[in-house]
């Protein structure tokens, strides 16, 4: 009897145990399917560490088994009854679903990031470009600039040569004993070829006083007096044009329109105090504008003196010590001119004195128009240093611009 009773609670304690191992098992799985093989490989020690079953043993649990088969029926039905479970999550899985999650995050991210890069290179690509061609467009202008001042250099290294020319002309052929005879102008001349009528006017006129022989802008003057004989051939050349003989000139007619000239230079008024045929022009450039072109057509006053057929002789006059002056003094037969010859011969006795005379003339104008253009090229090779630097600055910063775009445009093109 108690050897029946002590079999029926091993049985009983063997049934406890298999059924809350099971309830364990099952609720590892639910948390983590490792637990599976640790639990097997728990069982199979456990098994493997037990010690073998004596025949009392298994009898008991064998009678245990057998006589309480109905209760153990019930326990596996209700243990066996399906259950709706929720997805099983373990380790295993939460790590697959992030590793997925992750995969794809990281896929977008860098689509967007390559996107984003692409984004920025285009425009600083875009930005690199714009300073290339701005780059190019300074060089070009400094390169157009460095022309023209090179072309103005050269324009004024050839005006400076010139005048470098004519200054060492001047001083070769001045001659300080011909001074004098430049400073004398045309009583000089007078002098030289005898001519006392000429002499005798100049210096017996009042008018001699507002006179300046030596000033080459008063009409005493050589430089004036030899312009002056420029304009007499003209008149001839007008006269001869509209058949009239031509007039001559005298040392006395060019005295007194080179007196009258300093008078209406010094006055501004028309006062002729020969009573001699006179045309002036005051303030212009060419007299024969008023007194031929303008009057020709109306036969006025001025055009007629030039061509009137009764005059015989002229002495003309130029200034522009007081702005410029112009004017001629005709006269007829019966007049005392003194002696007259044709204007042709009175060119030549005069350039023959003007060429010994002009080597007293100051080379003092001649050194100051040299000295002018010498400081006008050296300001023109000053800017063409500064033209040379600009140029090569930006010749440096267009070099740079197209590195940065060539690279940037690379850096696109990697990135499409």
């Amino acid at each position: 009897m108690v050897r029946s009773s002590l079999k029926l609670w091993i049985g009983i304690a063997v049934i406890v145990v298999v059924v809350f191992s099971g309830l364990l098992i099952k609720y590892s799985l639910r948390r983590d399917p490792l637990s599976i093989e640790r639990s097997g490989k728990s069982l199979s020690e456990k098994g493997d560490g037990m010690p073998e079953n004596d025949g009392l043993t298994t009898d008991a649990a064998d009678v245990v088994l057998s006589t309480d088969s109905d209760y153990l029926t019930t326990i596996d039905s209700v243990e066996s009854q399906p259950e709706e479970e929720a997805p099983v999550v373990t380790q295993s899985t939460e790590k697959v679903d992030n590793r997925r999650k992750t995969e794809t995050t990281t896929t977008k991210s860098t689509k967007d990031v390559k996107e984003e890069k692409l984004k920025k290179a285009k425009k600083e690509l875009e930005a690199a470009s714009e300073k290339f061609d701005k780059a190019g467009e300074k060089l070009d202008q400094c390169n157009q600039a460095l022309e023209d001042a090179k072309s103005r250099r050269d324009q004024l290294q050839g005006e400076y040569d010139n005048a470098k020319s004519k200054y060492e002309e001047s001083k070769r052929n001045y001659d300080e004993s011909q001074k004098e005879n430049f400073n004398k102008g045309m009583l000089g001349f007078f002098e030289s070829i005898g001519d006392h009528k000429g002499i005798e006017t100049l210096n017996d006129s009042d008018l001699v006083a507002l006179a300046n022989m030596g000033d080459s802008a008063d009409a005493t003057s050589l430089e004036c007096m030899k312009r002056s004989i420029d304009y007499l051939n003209f008149i001839n050349q007008i006269r001869k044009a509209e058949g009239k003989p031509e007039v001559k000139v005298s040392c006395k007619l060019m005295a007194l329109a080179a007196l009258n000239n300093d008078l209406y230079a010094a006055d501004n008024s028309n006062s002729n105090p020969t009573d001699l045929d006179e045309d002036l022009a005051i303030g212009f450039d060419d007299p024969f504008t008023i007194w031929y072109y303008d009057e020709k057509d109306d036969e006025g006053g001025n055009y007629l003196s030039l061509v009137n057929e009764e005059h015989i002789a002229a002495g003309f006059a130029y200034s522009h010590k007081n702005g410029n002056v112009h004017n001629v003094l005709f006269c007829d037969k019966g007049y005392d001119a003194g002696r007259m010859m044709p204007v042709s011969e009175f060119a030549e006795k005069f350039n023959a004195y003007y060429e010994t005379a002009i080597k007293g003339k100051s080379y003092s104008g001649a050194e100051e128009a040299m000295k002018h253009a010498e400081s006008a090229l050296n300001s023109a090779k000053q800017a063409v240093t500064d033209k040379e630097k600009a140029a090569q600055s930006a010749s440096s910063a267009y070099g740079s611009a197209k590195t940065v775009f060539e690279q940037k445009q690379n850096a696109v093109d990697e990135l499409e």
